[in-house]
């Protein structure tokens, strides 16, 4: 079962990187159902495993980050 929520969680990379959204949605029923992690516990492992990940991708294209505009969004999504 290991194996498939693996290879699981590389197919949802590989789907996220290309449409850009719904990573925790995904991640939290493969690591239920296929990991057999607690639902409360899944949900923060999910954001987890999501915010590092989108922040290794921002370290590696950081070049092309447009802080002013990246500000912008993030200053009103912290306040909601």
């Amino acid at each position: 079962m290991e194996l498939l929520g693996y290879t699981l969680f590389i197919l949802m990379g590989i789907s996220l990187g290309l449409i850009g959204a719904g990573g925790s949605i995904l991640t939290i029923p493969i690591l239920v159902y296929l990991f057999k992690i607690p639902v409360l516990l899944a949900t923060t492992y999910s954001l987890l495993i999501v915010g590092v990940s989108a922040s290794v991708s921002m370290f590696w294209y950081r070049k092309y980050i447009s802080y002013k505009t990246a500000l912008l969004f993030a200053i009103p999504s912290m306040v909601g």
